[in-house]
């Protein structure tokens, strides 16, 4: 199948009606589609069923499930220099409301630093959504820019008619494994990328980066862990501080176990964990729905690498995103995208200049849309 012919599958799917999910792995030269073969909407029970998983912020509320027994499943190889020319749309981007306006979050920020500094906690992750009117929405347009913007990350578009349309590239890792083997990472800080990745970080990013990482190493405390040393990561234009983690789950833990205890991670919420997620769903003011969620393939046969050897693989794979630098995308006859941004906030944060990230953030997801 040709790239062009997976995207007249996708449009055929939005078409009908039908939930579907685009994506492309981190680094990888492969697109796959699946289609569901109904507009049912089915819920994740435990984490042991097999299909396409979107699971929202809040780890109270029900993640939605593609179910493998109940799609198409569609995959071509992309060659980046033979991909057809995406339509630019200057313009595109009408400015809307804001539903975090300045004045809030900068409120905002300095309760999470008064929290801080009274002991409640030690660091938390505050965000905003932006609402921005658009002039018309073509699905697979968004996901090329995606797909050319950021071949290191996960990038997607997701529908459901019973829920909506979601699109990003994450660049953080939830949880990936193979058999008993799984690895993470943690990821903190963000700066623009000007020409290299050898930058100096300040005291803030590094603090709020051995955190992050503290923080998955004891909540997976009973398992034996591999750490990788502190490096600069690349995605699309910023940088973000990194350690890979990798680890074998022992006997008597599952999927279900490890997607718990490192979801949400402390990259998106916070430590610890309890007090800021009732800190974060009682202050921010809205709802996050999907965004610092995650989503991706869950237990299923190989397929991303070696199709022809998929049916001989006896190891089920999952490959699960934090869904980062993503949006909302709505509307037919007056379309619009809610832009969801935030940052991490420690003790010596800035409000005025995590209100500018904020900012700068937006700017991405909006020049996704104009390409």
């Amino acid at each position: 199948m040709s790239f062009e012919e997976l995207l007249v599958k996708v449009r055929e799917a939005k078409y009908l009606n039908l939930p579907f999910v685009i994506y492309r792995m981190p680094e990888a030269k492969v697109v796959q589609a699946l289609v569901q073969k109904d507009d049912r909407l089915d819920y994740c029970d435990g984490f042991s069923r097999s299909g396409f998983i979107m699971a929202p912020f809040d780890a109270n509320k029900k993640a939605v499930l593609f179910a493998e027994k109940n799609t198409n499943r569609f995959r071509c190889n992309v060659n980046y220099s033979e991909l057809p020319p995406v339509n630019t749309s200057k313009g595109q981007v009408q400015p809307g409301q804001l539903t975090g306006p300045k004045e809030k979050h900068l409120k905002l920020v300095k309760k999470g630093i008064k929290g801080i500094e009274s002991g409640h906690f030690l660091k938390t992750v505050l965000s905003r959504s932006e609402i921005v009117k658009l002039k018309d929405l073509r699905v697979t347009d968004v996901f090329q820019r995606l797909m050319l913007q950021y071949q290191s990350a996960f990038v997607y578009v997701w529908f459901h008619p019973g829920i909506g349309m979601w699109a990003g590239a994450s660049p953080e890792t939830l949880l990936k494994t193979k058999g008993s083997h799984f690895q993470t990472m943690s990821l903190a800080g963000t700066q623009k990328y000007v020409d290299t990745v050898h930058v100096p970080w300040g005291e803030k990013e590094i603090r709020e980066q051995q955190l992050v990482t503290g923080h998955i190493v004891d909540s997976l405390d009973a398992i034996k862990l591999e750490v990788g040393k502190t490096y600069t990561r690349k995605a699309g234009n910023l940088l973000h501080l990194c350690n890979d983690i990798k680890g074998y789950l022992p006997k008597g833990n599952n999927l279900k176990d490890l997607i718990e205890k490192l979801h949400p991670t402390a990259a998106v919420c916070g430590l610890p964990r309890k007090e800021v997620r009732d800190f974060i769903l009682r202050e921010e003011g809205y709802d996050r729905s999907f965004y610092t969620g995650f989503l991706g393939e869950i237990n299923l046969r190989n397929t991303n690498d070696r199709p022809s050897e998929a049916f001989n693989s006896k190891e089920y794979e999952s490959s699960l995103f934090v869904n980062l630098r993503c949006m909302q995308l709505r509307g037919e006859q007056d379309p619009e995208a809610i832009i969801y941004v935030g940052g991490g906030i420690t003790l010596e944060s800035d409000p005025l200049a995590e209100w500018k990230e904020t900012v700068h953030k937006s700017l991405i997801m909006k020049s996704v849309i104009e390409g």
